[in-house]
């Protein structure tokens, strides 16, 4: 049992609202607010339903008057809505509707939860607002991506500026979490849909990144465990917390296409032994890019995807167990093997036969 399983309203909040509760990481924390006994709203611009007890709002970041509604009343938001868009080459149309929601989807929800009397927001930002490429352990003391150029990584340190410029002491207390690549025991998430996806289309023939560098995987449930504590300290110890970032992982960087290799043969594939070059692998995502540019279809493989896979993040949780108490769930040796019934699962139905 975790010590986030004895936490209740009165440490999270009686009644929260999740932005994003229709995405992956807004449903599985609806889930564990309801079963902590916290009254809960999820709002998402997606028609959506989480069954009784939880009211459902459909509304757009952009909207600041349908947040600040969804907003009264409320103790703490825990903001899980953003766009991926992970395009270095784009038009000015795509840039400025993934700022409208990230950067200010965010700004709105900070400025609502602050006139409406919220007394926390948990921000969900991302571990790539830091990532340099350095092959030492990464705290919170480096400064943002200087030298981002996706769409993504860009907005997501706007969102996270905006966000934690609003904690006020006395009053709105805001804090910010950067998880890695979020997965989780189901094939609900990006990151396991799309690799899974591909290999049931027979398209996992070589290994593209850097086989010397690491990543760091955030399992959905220590996101949330680490959510859950945030919202907590943001209460109990709100000068240790408030205005601070957290980066949220498993606690085991390793190498990007190395951490799939027990999915990979847990399912009853070979797993792959050639290695792209990154020069290769680079210029096809920028050929893909480009092409989405003149008017293709947006592209699976982009510049910033194959830098997550080639640059060092071997980022350090010390910070949040120390001042969230959080501790990891789970690891991929423990949660990959729970992963791996869906996994054939999926793979089966895609490949139109029974697991």
């Amino acid at each position: 049992m975790s010590a986030t399983d004895q936490l209740g309203p009165a440490h999270l909040g009686a009644r929260c609202l999740v932005t994003g509760g229709a995405g992956y990481v807004g449903r599985n924390l609806i889930r564990r607010l309801g079963k902590q006994g916290c009254a809960v709203t999820s709002f998402d611009v997606i028609a959506h339903s989480h069954g009784d007890g939880v009211a459902t709002v459909v509304g757009d970041l952009r909207d600041y008057g349908a947040v600040r509604a969804a907003c009264e009343g409320v103790d703490t938001v825990f903001h899980t809505a953003a766009l991926i868009n992970t395009l270095s080459l784009y038009r000015q149309a795509e840039r400025r509707f993934v700022f409208e929601v990230n950067a200010g989807g965010t700004g709105n929800v900070v400025r609502a939860a602050g006139e409406a009397g919220v007394g926390a927001v948990v921000h969900t930002s991302s571990f790539n607002v830091a990532l340099d490429g350095s092959a030492a352990a990464q705290d919170e003391s480096l400064p943002y991506a200087v030298g981002a150029r996706d769409l993504y990584t860009l907005s997501k340190i706007e969102a996270e500026k905006a966000a934690l410029a609003a904690d006020r002491p006395g009053s709105l207390r805001v804090c910010a979490l950067r998880p890695g690549g979020i997965w989780g025991t189901d094939t609900g998430s990006m990151m396991i849909r799309s690799f899974l996806e591909q290999l049931a289309a027979g398209k996992f023939k070589a290994l593209v990144g850097d086989k010397n560098t690491v990543t760091d995987n955030t399992h959905v449930d220590n996101l949330v465990d680490a959510m859950l504590l945030a919202a907590r300290a943001l209460r109990a110890a709100p000068e240790a917390v408030g205005g601070q970032a957290f980066y949220i992982t498993d606690g085991e960087p390793m190498n990007g296409m190395a951490w799939f290799r027990p999915l990979v043969e847990g399912v009853g594939f070979r797993f792959p032994t050639t290695w792209l070059p990154m020069w290769l692998i680079r210029t096809v995502a920028r050929v893909a890019e480009l092409s989405h540019y003149l008017g293709a279809p947006m592209p699976m493989l982009t510049v910033r995807g194959v830098n997550n896979l080639a640059e060092n993040s071997r980022l350090s949780i010390a910070k949040a167990q120390r001042l969230l108490g959080y501790t990891p769930r789970y690891t991929s040796a423990t949660a990959v093997p729970l992963l791996l019934p869906a996994a054939r699962d999926f793979i089966a139905a895609r490949q139109g036969r029974k697991a």
